[in-house]
């Protein structure tokens, strides 16, 4: 009877390690594709010729949401040179969320 109780106490020990291997699994696959759609979504932004009109956002499988900001932070006075900050935001349920910055200058010729 101590045997069995001693393999029952085991069991929901190893049970519940599993399950909590599962969980972290797959937050960690969440976090990423949230990782890998907002580095799409930068990417994208600075290939853009003009970006400050690409701001938006997505819709991506399984829930996965992005948004892009553009926003202009300085220009030159002459406004050839324009320095923008590019900020993504990959939100997925039930709270997950991740955002990214970068910088891009752009020189417009004469």
């Amino acid at each position: 009877m101590v045997a069995l109780a001693i393999l029952g106490m085991a069991l929901v020990a190893v049970f519940q390690l599993f399950s909590m291997t599962l969980r972290n699994t797959k937050k960690a696959d969440n976090y990423t594709r949230a990782l890998f759609y907002a580095r799409s979504l930068l990417d994208e932004a600075y290939s853009f010729p003009d970006p400050e009109t690409e701001s938006g956002s997505l819709e991506f499988e399984e829930g996965f949401d992005g948004r892009r900001e553009i926003s202009l932070v300085s220009a030159s006075e002459d406004e050839t040179v324009k320095l923008y900050e590019i900020s993504v935001t990959v939100t997925w349920p039930p709270s997950g969320s991740l955002t990214m910055k970068g910088l891009r200058a752009v020189h417009e010729a004469e």
